[in-house]
C-alpha cells in the first residue's frame, strides 16, 4: 500500500498536479515536467558547446628538441627504416622473431647515422606536430622509394638482394 501511494505522488507531479509534500516544503511549481524538459535541453546544449570549444582548441605545441635531426638526415633515416621494415616483413619470420630482428637492425641504423632512438622519436614528434614539415619529408621519402623501386624493375638491372 505504501508503494502505491508514493507511486501516485511521483506520477501525479509529472502530470502537473500537486506534488504533495515535496512541493509544499520546497515551494516548487507543480509542473516538474516542463522544468525537467528544459533542464535536459539546457544540459544538452551546454554539453555540445563544451565539446565544440574543446575540439577547436589548438593542440599543445611541442618545443624544439635539443637534438633536432635536420630534414635531409631525417629523410635518409626514414628511407632506411622503411626499407628495413620491408625486408623484415619479406623474411617471413614469426612475429616475435621479426620484431627482434627489426629492433636489432634499427639500432644499427641509428648507430650508422649517429642518432639516438630518443632523438629520433623527439624529432619525429616535432615534425609530426608541424604537419607541413612532415608532409614535405614524407613526399621526399615516397619519391625516393618509388625511384628505387623503378630502378629495380628496369630490364637489365640486377635482381634485388635477398
Amino acid at each position: 500500500m505504501r508503494i502505491s501511494i508514493w507511486r501516485s505522488l511521483r506520477t501525479s507531479c509529472w502530470k502537473g498536479e500537486s506534488a504533495g509534500f515535496i512541493s509544499t516544503k520546497l515551494r516548487l511549481t507543480p509542473n516538474f515536467a516542463a522544468v525537467k524538459r528544459y533542464s535536459f535541453r539546457l544540459l544538452g546544449w551546454l554539453s555540445a558547446l563544451s565539446l565544440l570549444v574543446a575540439a577547436c582548441q589548438k593542440p599543445e605545441e611541442v618545443p624544439v628538441p635539443q637534438q633536432l635531426i635536420p630534414r635531409d638526415k631525417m629523410v635518409s633515416l626514414l628511407i632506411e627504416m622503411h626499407l628495413l621494415e620491408a625486408r623484415t616483413d619479406a623474411a617471413a619470420l614469426p612475429t616475435d622473431s621479426a620484431r627482434a630482428l627489426f629492433r636489432q637492425q634499427q639500432k644499427n641504423v641509428y648507430w650508422r647515422y649517429e642518432v639516438s632512438d630518443s632523438a629520433f622519436v623527439q624529432s619525429y614528434r616535432y615534425y609530426a606536430t608541424h604537419e607541413k614539415d612532415l608532409d614535405d619529408i614524407y613526399a621526399t621519402v615516397v619519391d625516393s622509394l618509388s625511384l628505387r623501386e623503378a630502378r629495380q624493375q628496369e630490364p637489365g638491372s640486377p635482381p634485388p638482394h635477398r
